[in-house]
């Protein structure tokens, strides 16, 4: 008899093994097990058998109150034959000790954040995953190794997935927003992206309506960028026309190298250090606060580096902008091939736009 005060939630009938510091009502041969861990009356196992083998659904949460109590949960955890997966916490269902689904959660009133239909020791059936950083592989069980880089998830990450499995092999995958709505991740194919521009023909690549048609072609389902137009911008050569593209929604809004969506910043209003000029407008930024600033004094476009709190040059003209940065991003999203853009910048000798790419 225990001198150990019972907590609230270990039934009357529990009795307190001092040893492991552990609540049981029945045990391994039974045809219910149950332990709850002291002094807090965590549930750790609700275990029902038939036989002697697993049956039904087997509640169990890693739970300790001390780091010695660690390691003899996991050895308890791979005796009883549970699989590991991104939460401490899970739902088995077994059935004559042939595990069928687990469900992980953070907790047991949580919802499930990895839901796995399995058949014959490997997943076969419906996968759901609430997609999060995981150190390792997703899910482990008996050989079975689930690694999430098989779903080839794409950035900024879905919040969550389901996948088809048919014996052991993936078969399908569905991105799903916070909200419910299905995304569409596919990739469009871009078999031309101008690798075989020569420097003569960049003047006129946006005046052309090449960079509209470009932005369109690379970036078909990206939300678009809608700014107020700029006198200043109108006031270069190419300025009237980006201008048009910009106000018009043709600048689609991207996520890695680069974006429009400082167009238009005024460098003397805003009292930029080292720019506070009424000759610099921004353009683009790379939202880290690397800005891309058009003179409007010379129509060139200079690099703003905002740790520094300095401009250097980047391109000669909106036109060589246009159609670097469109690239730079198409590449760090694996649109098109990284070694032959850097190849096509450095023929044609743009510098800056070489050296940003190497940053993506």
């Amino acid at each position: 008899m225990t001198t150990a005060p019972r907590p609230k939630s270990v039934p009357p009938e529990a009795t307190f093994d001092a040893s492991t510091k552990l609540w049981r009502c029945g045990g391994p041969n039974d045809a219910r097990e149950r332990l709850w861990i002291h002094p807090s009356g965590l549930l750790l196992l609700d275990a029902t058998r038939k036989d002697g083998k697993l049956d039904g659904e087997i509640k169990w949460s890693l739970g300790i109150h001390e780091m010695s109590e660690h390691a003899p949960r996991l050895a308890m955890q791979e005796a009883l034959g549970l699989p590991n997966g991104p939460n401490n916490t899970m739902i088995a269902t077994f059935a004559d000790g042939a595990l069928v689904e687990v469900r992980f959660r953070p907790g047991f009133d949580f919802p499930d954040e990895l839901r796995i239909e399995l058949r014959d020791g490997v997943i076969d059936g419906a996968l759901e995953w609430v997609v999060g950083p995981v150190d390792g592989a997703l899910f482990e069980y008996a050989g079975t190794k689930l690694l999430h880089k098989i779903f080839k998830v794409p950035k900024p990450w879905p919040h969550r997935l389901t996948a088809v499995f048919a014996k052991g092999k993936l078969k399908s995958t569905t991105f799903f927003a916070k909200d419910g709505t299905p995304l569409d991740v596919s990739k469009p194919t871009l078999t031309e992206w101008g690798e075989s521009t020569e420097a003569s023909t960049l003047a006129g690549y946006i005046e052309r309506g090449d960079f509209a048609a470009d932005a369109a072609r690379f970036f078909p389902k990206a939300p678009r960028v809608s700014k107020p137009g700029s006198k200043k911008v109108r006031a270069v050569p190419a300025g009237r026309a980006l201008d048009e593209v910009v106000m018009g929604g043709g600048v689609p809004s991207m996520t890695l190298a680069f974006d429009f969506d400082s167009y238009g910043f005024d460098c003397k209003k805003e009292d930029l250090a080292a720019a506070n000029d009424d000759k610099y407008v921004g353009i683009a930024s790379d939202g880290s606060g690397e800005m891309f600033l058009l003179d409007v004094t010379t129509g060139a476009v200079v690099r703003y580096a905002h740790e520094e709190g300095s401009v250097s040059p980047a391109f000669a003209s909106l036109d060589q902008l246009a159609f670097a940065l469109l690239r730079v991003e198409a590449a760090a999203k694996k649109l098109i091939p990284k070694a032959k853009v850097s190849a096509l910048f450095k023929r044609l000798d743009l510098k800056v736009a070489a050296a940003l790419l190497k940053e993506y």
